[in-house]
């Protein structure tokens, strides 16, 4: 990605990004990842930050769990630069905001930032920041700098990734075109794309933009605003529309509305996905389908929260899967490392054999999990850390009581039928 005209008008500043106190109820979208992470309008906040304060060294403050593997994708940049940003990492990822706040800091001495209610971050000068040891929320409350107001807001919940998606993707594919070489009106391609000449693209409700070496099979319609990133193949006679977002190397297929791929995920056949969010490593097989539109076509509940939406499908996190003709409810919240069988009327912990239309449901024995990922990340030619390793494991530790709750023990997946 590049701006084109990317600037730092503070060069000795260095920036964190922290996670507020509010994170958990991302989850299962940031159970295996800073909330600075989640990819949303083409980006994440942290590719944002880094593309608008061009040079300067990115910091953060995560969870402990997550410090290995958030290192592993994002190495720490420790700097003794005299000015510091601190911006809350749950911020939606929009470029028009952070250029905003660039332009905000750029004539401040010291300031402390707020959207509503909420401190969203503080640019200061001379002060040291333990990131690890301070509580940087309660930190920033402490500031009496002058206060300035912006209007960004945080990803409160994990169905806003859907919602938000469809609010930013046009403006920031505006930003990120200019990386690209446009091939007709509204249409940018990166190097070694394949285009068949039987693919239509509609590009009239908004720009499509296509990574480097992806492969678009014959036959496919895709409509904007669009993103597809690098090295992903996107199947014959697939149909993307009105604001999807696929992020690198997934594999994609069927008919597909207003859905974020988290990248490395597969929906590798047929069937419908609508407004929905799923994570990396995440594999839907053939004839899953996800309901976006309930019967009385009236507003759609996540886990007991009114969305407001007509329109909202699943959130599925890293490493679940699908068997195939699976169907999934509108609004269910599917965790990290679930395997879904037959259809799917409820929300379904990490770590969960659901097949409870088929009469089981078990927990997802932890060897197993780690077996498996193992050869996922091999099929994409990546090898097994132990930073991979113990993120599984924490997670499965720390969702034991979710699973508790739901009345979901060990056993073994039979089906009773």
């Amino acid at each position: 990605m590049r701006l084109a005209a990317p600037r730092n008008d503070r060069e000795n500043m260095k920036i964190i990004l922290f996670e507020n106190n509010s994170t958990e109820e991302l989850q299962p979208v940031t159970l295996t990842r800073p909330s600075f992470d989640i990819f949303c309008g083409g980006a994440t906040l942290y590719q944002v930050i880094e593309k608008i304060f061009t040079g300067s060294p990115i910091d953060y403050s995560v969870r402990d769990y997550l410090q290995a593997i958030t290192e592993k994708k994002y190495p720490r940049q420790i700097s003794n630069d005299e000015e510091t940003l601190i911006l809350d990492g749950s911020l939606i990822p929009s470029f028009e905001a952070v250029e905003r706040l660039a332009e905000i800091i750029k004539s401040q001495q010291e300031v402390k930032i707020k959207n509503g209610e909420r401190i969203i971050g503080a640019f200061i000068r001379n002060q040291k920041i333990e990131t690890r040891e301070q509580k940087i929320e309660k930190y920033l409350s402490s500031l009496d700098f002058e206060t300035v107001e912006i209007d960004w807001p945080n990803f409160e919940y994990a169905w806003e990734t859907v919602t938000y998606n469809q609010e930013i993707l046009q403006e920031n594919l505006e930003y990120l075109k200019t990386d690209y070489k446009e091939i007709k009106p509204d249409v940018f391609v990166g190097k070694s794309v394949i285009l068949p000449k039987e693919t239509v693209i509609d590009s009239s409700h908004g720009i499509v933009i296509i990574g480097e070496g992806t492969i678009v099979l014959p036959f496919c319609h895709l409509v904007g605003p669009l993103y597809i990133g690098r090295n992903c193949v996107i199947r014959e006679s697939t149909v993307l529309k009105y604001s999807c977002c696929v992020n690198n190397v997934c594999k994609v297929s069927g008919e597909i509305e207003a859905t974020i791929f988290q990248g490395f995920g597969n929906k590798n056949h047929y069937g419908f996905l609508g407004y929905s969010y799923i994570g990396e490593w995440a594999n839907l097989s053939a004839g899953t389908t996800v309901s976006n539109l309930k019967n009385s076509y009236g507003s759609i509940k996540v886990d007991g929260v009114d969305t407001g939406q007509q329109f909202l499908g699943a959130v599925i996190g890293d490493y679940s899967r699908t068997a195939i003709n699976t169907s999934i409810y509108t609004g269910k919240i599917i965790g990290a490392n679930s395997h879904l069988y037959g259809i799917i009327t409820k929300d379904v912990p990490s770590f969960t054999v659901e097949a409870s239309s088929l009469g089981c449901k078990v927990e997802f024995d932890l060897a197993e999990a780690l077996k498996i990922q193992k050869i996922v990340l091999a099929r994409r030619g990546r090898e097994q850390s132990e930073a991979d390793r113990r993120l599984l494991k924490d997670i499965f530790e720390s969702t034991k009581e979710q699973r508790q709750m739901a009345n979901i023990k060990p056993g073994k997946l039979e089906f009773k039928i």
